[in-house]
């Protein structure tokens, strides 16, 4: 089985906590149980600056952003038995800090569908795509939207894990076409109380949703923690799973 874990964060390139570690650690078990699993990651300032000498250039192509063109450069290194890809767009990941700039919903909405893009560029095909937390959620969305005519993707199946339900990536709703480039008969799948929710159009586009612990799978489908999705994740529960993290 081929898996490519789609991540903002794996040790030891970038961490600010939990996700770091499971993507850093995943695929090394993954891969001792005869699986191919390999990471990819943006290609954030600090990675560049100190692992940029070791990487090996693979391919560059430029993707719409709705009315964006922008640049996408790939690159591979090897570390600890696991293979990563780092997708290079100085304007987007050339920065201080992983989080927390007015644009994060373009920066990830970018990266997001640029690792789609990537694909055919890589040494490897993948079976299933994993992705975790807001800043990868519109992979399955545009799996399952601007990519559904694609006969190179159809095989692919995807699972969404989330580890922290109370940020869920909440955006104006005129991003959909402006900044998405979807289509208003898409509006449904990440409109949400009244706004545009990438957590929310993960758990209704994959195929599997997890979560980092049986009991976490349970709670998120009450009100108190839930935050605002309890009942989207309810309607998913025939997809749901709780897989403590370790």
């Amino acid at each position: 089985m081929n898996i490519l874990l789609i991540s903002t964060e794996a040790e030891p390139f970038a961490k600010t906590g939990g996700l770091g570690d499971v993507i850093g650690s995943l695929p090394r078990e993954l891969n001792k149980q005869g699986a191919d699993a390999r990471v990819m990651l943006p290609l954030y300032q600090g990675i560049r600056q100190q692992y940029q000498s070791q990487m090996e250039f693979m391919g560059e192509f430029h993707l719409m952003l709705s009315w964006r063109t922008q640049y996408c450069g790939i690159f591979r290194l090897e570390s600890d038995g696991v293979v990563f890809y780092f997708l290079d767009n100085e304007q987007y990941f050339g920065r201080d800090a992983y989080y927390g700039y007015y644009d994060d919903g373009e920066r990830f909405a970018y990266y997001s569908k640029a690792a789609l893009e990537a694909l055919p560029f890589l040494d490897f095909s993948p079976d299933i795509l994993h992705c975790s937390e807001w800043q990868t959620a519109m992979v399955p969305v545009y799996l399952k939207t601007l990519f559904r005519e694609d006969q190179r993707l159809s095989r692919l199946r995807m699972v969404f894990t989330i580890h922290n339900i109370e940020y869920q990536g909440k955006f104006d709703g005129s991003i959909l076409q402006d900044l998405l480039g979807l289509a208003e008969g898409d509006r449904g799948i990440l409109e949400y109380d009244g706004a545009i929710n990438y957590m929310k159009g993960a758990i209704v586009t994959c195929d599997r949703l997890t979560t980092v612990s049986s009991s976490y799978a349970e709670e998120i489908t009450d009100p108190f923690y839930g935050r605002g999705l309890e009942n989207i994740i309810k309607e998913n529960r025939y997809k749901l799973t709780g897989i403590l993290n370790g």
